[in-house]
Order: structure tokens, then C-alpha cells, then sequence
């Protein structure tokens, strides 16, 4: 996979970007095959500075924002050659600015090839300014995305939606990448423990069960987590709203109206719920086939779940008593996946250890939990045997010894008992 950053160059002169230049066309870090991996677009490489600098006084604009620079880096595990990856870089810049001067530098001195393009502020064609945003950064990275695909390359999948004032970072980006963002790590027990809890209290001894501390209380206004390496996080720097206090409280409004309905009978314990014939399934459609691996079917996400009071309807919004849960309306929380997957049967054929596993996502602090739980209930369950007399007329030497010293103690002598020698004696 690919991912597509923009790096943030403090300096901006004529000499911050000669500098900037000089780095990315290193010759020992752009050499291949007797060729240096360079190009030019809309200039020629070698000349680019002088070219960027006549264009800035062409048109009278030699300060403030003198160059943009980015870098398109490659996973190491991707099959691709440093050729390849050099005339992704090419095509990146001329589909991202046709009308900029650019130079292109792979870069093959480290275990991950990758692209730096410099490009220059002012357009050669008509002289206006290159001016970036958060917003046109991520449009980058789809163009990147879709001209890997088009090479047959794996890109990052992206969140399914952002907070539009809480904007991705790029070190958090480069980061989620590595698999190294303690954030995205939070993200994803998050996930998890969504899968298994029903109600808000099983979210947060799931959570707590992982070393995650959760700060849920009604009189703030967001939900606060607690890292197991201290890191410190509110709900409104997740990225995606469904992770909203607002949002979870809904969520869980839902799930404890429908655990609610399982326990008075009024929806059947295995095989889904009855609203309308599944969780996110249209009435009428429960007999639609269950995907073979057990998850959340396709077509899931095509019906929402609206609860007004005892009402439960297919996209119809404003129906019902208006009783609990009052705030659920039309609008999708965005955990009906994960809500599907915590009232599924559990699986009765997996191993305790498995517990954690079952769903497809590594968890080894939950499957730990799922093995304790599940020896708690063997304890309870198991049946308590009184003590009977010897029916096999077996016993091991160690506990005919102590009978003997118990007797001899109590002032037997030690030759009453010889008939005990006859016995079978188990080693």
C-alpha cells in the first residue's frame, strides 16, 4: 500500500528550496540500475530551481510560500520495483498539478521506496498560487489511492467517515500505516468491545478488561479513555462521530431496549431479533441466508434501525409512543454491524481461548478475559461430590501411608490393620 503525506517545511526562501532540492536529488539516494530515478514536469530536473525561481519573478511573487513538498511512500511488503514507483510519482504529479512545476525523487537507500515531489508555488501557465488545505490533502490521497489500484497496488482503507473539525494529522496517518498509532489501537478495542457488550456497563468492563480506563459520566460532555500506556483521549478526537458520547449513549439506548424485549420474550434469544426480522434487516426478510462465516450479512447497512418506543420500523422516522429511547429518531448510529455481531449466538464450538478470536480480530488481553469468565462458569456449574467410601478397592500408597500414621496416632497398633497390606496398591 501507499500512502501519500505532505511535509511541513518551516523555512520557505529561494535558499530553503535549493536546499530542499539538493536532498531529494542525492545521488546516493536516487541511483538504480545506472540511471538516477529524477524527473522533471513542467521543467527540466537539473534546471528545475532556476526555472521555479524565473517563474516567482516572471510574475512578481518571490515571497511567502515558495514550494510545497510531498512524499508517496510504499509499504515494504508490496510487490513494486523502484521504477514502478517512480512513475506512480510521475503520474501523481501531473494529474495533481498540471500546471506546476514539479520534480520527481525516488528514494531507494531505505527498506521502503518512496516519492519526494517538490513542487513549486507559483503555476508557470498563469502565475496564481498554489494554496493547500486538510481537505485537499485527503482528495490527494484518493487520486494516490486510485492510481495504485490502476497499477494493481493495495491502498489504506480509509475510516468510513471523519469529523470535519478533527482532521487526520500526518504523522497520525504515517503512523496508522506502521500499525504503531496507540490512537488507532484505541479505535480498535473500541470496535471490539462493541462487537461484545450490550449495554453500557459490559462496554466498560470490556474496555477496562483490555487496560483501558473509561471516563463516562453525565455530567461531562464527552467520553474521556485512558490508554494502558497512559495516553490520555476524548470521544471528538476519534475521527468518526459514532464515537460521540452523544452518539454511544444512543446506541446503547437501543441495545438495552432490544436485550430488554429478548429477556420479556418479546424477541426470540438465538438467531437475531425480531425487529423486522433481523438487526438492519427489512421486515419480511428473515428468511434471507446467513453469510457462512457467521458476520454481519451485506445488505445490512441498506436498512436502518429506528426505535421510537416500543416501535421498531424500517426507515420511518417519527413513529411509535415517543417513549425510551427518546433521542434514537431516524438516524443511524453507525455501530449496526457491531450491534448485529453482540446479540449473535455465541459460537459453542470454539475453545475458551478462542472466545477473543471468534469475530476475526486479534485480541489477546479479551481472549485472556473470555478464559477466565468461562472458568468461573465451569466452577459454578460443576457439581460438588460428596465424599464415599473407596468402591474400587484401589488406593495410591501415599494415602494408605497417611491412614496408617492417622490410625497409629488414634492408638491403633501398627499390626491391626495388616489386611491393608493385601490391598492394590497403585503406584
Amino acid at each position: 500500500m501507499a500512502t501519500f503525506t505532505a511535509i511541513k517545511n518551516k523555512a520557505q526562501s529561494g535558499g530553503a528550496l535549493g536546499r530542499a532540492l539538493d536532498y531529494v536529488e542525492q545521488e546516493k539516494k536516487t541511483f538504480w540500475e545506472e540511471r538516477q530515478l529524477i524527473t522533471g514536469w513542467n521543467c527540466v530536473a537539473r534546471s528545475a530551481y532556476d526555472e521555479m525561481m524565473t517563474t516567482k519573478r516572471q510574475y512578481g511573487k518571490t515571497d511567502g510560500r515558495m514550494f510545497y513538498q510531498f512524499v508517496q511512500s510504499f509499504d515494504p511488503a508490496e510487490d513494486v520495483t523502484p521504477q514502478e514507483v517512480h512513475a506512480i510519482g510521475l503520474e501523481l504529479a501531473q494529474k495533481l498539478f498540471p500546471e506546476f512545476e514539479v520534480v520527481v525523487a525516488t528514494h531507494v537507500d531505505t527498506d521502503h521506496l518512496h516519492s519526494h515531489l517538490i513542487v513549486n508555488s507559483v503555476s508557470w501557465k498563469d502565475g496564481h498560487k498554489l494554496h493547500q488545505n486538510a481537505a485537499d490533502l485527503q482528495r490527494q490521497r484518493q487520486v494516490s489511492d486510485e492510481i495504485c489500484m490502476a497499477h494493481g497496488l493495495h491502498v489504506l482503507e480509509p475510516p468510513k467517515k471523519y469529523v470535519q473539525d478533527k482532521k487526520m494529522r500526518p504523522g497520525e496517518y504515517r503512523s496508522a500505516v506502521r500499525g504503531e498509532s496507540w490512537k488507532f489501537q484505541l479505535i480498535n478495542t473500541i470496535d471490539l468491545c462493541m462487537r461484545k457488550a450490550r449495554t453500557r456497563a459490559e462496554f466498560i468492563r470490556e474496555m477496562e478488561r483490555r487496560g483501558y480506563q473509561v471516563r463516562w459520566e453525565e455530567t461531562r460532555k464527552a467520553i474521556t479513555y485512558n490508554t494502558p500506556r497512559g495516553k490520555k483521549c476524548r470521544d471528538d478526537r476519534l475521527h468518526e462521530d459514532r464515537y460521540r458520547k452523544g452518539v454511544m449513549e444512543r446506541e446503547f439506548r437501543i441495545r438495552e431496549e432490544m436485550l430488554r424485549r429478548r429477556i420479556e420474550g418479546k424477541e426470540p434469544a438465538v438467531g437475531g431479533t425480531s425487529f423486522g426480522g433481523g438487526v438492519g434487516r427489512p421486515a419480511g426478510d428473515s428468511q434471507r441466508p446467513v453469510p457462512p462465516d457467521g458476520g454481519p450479512e451485506r445488505y445490512s447497512r441498506e436498512y436502518p434501525l429506528n426505535v421510537a418506543g416500543d416501535e421498531y420500523t424500517d426507515g420511518e422516522a417519527g413513529k411509535g409512543s415517543g417513549g425510551d429511547p427518546p433521542t434514537a429518531g431516524a438516524e443511524r448510529t453507525g455501530w449496526e454491524e457491531e450491534q448485529a455481531q453482540a446479540f449473535a449466538p455465541a459460537p459453542s464450538n470454539l475453545a475458551p481461548a478462542q472466545f477473543g478470536l471468534a469475530l476475526g480480530h486479534p485480541d489477546l488481553a479479551g481472549a485472556a478475559g473470555d478464559l477466565v469468565q468461562w472458568g468461573r462458569r465451569m466452577e459454578q456449574s460443576a457439581e460438588t461430590v460428596p465424599p464415599t467410601a473407596l468402591v474400587s478397592g484401589r488406593i495410591d500408597r501415599k494415602r494408605w501411608q497417611e491412614l496408617q500414621q492417622k490410625r497409629i496416632a488414634s492408638g491403633h497398633k501398627p499390626d491391626d490393620h495388616e489386611e491393608q497390606k493385601n490391598m492394590t496398591l497403585s503406584m
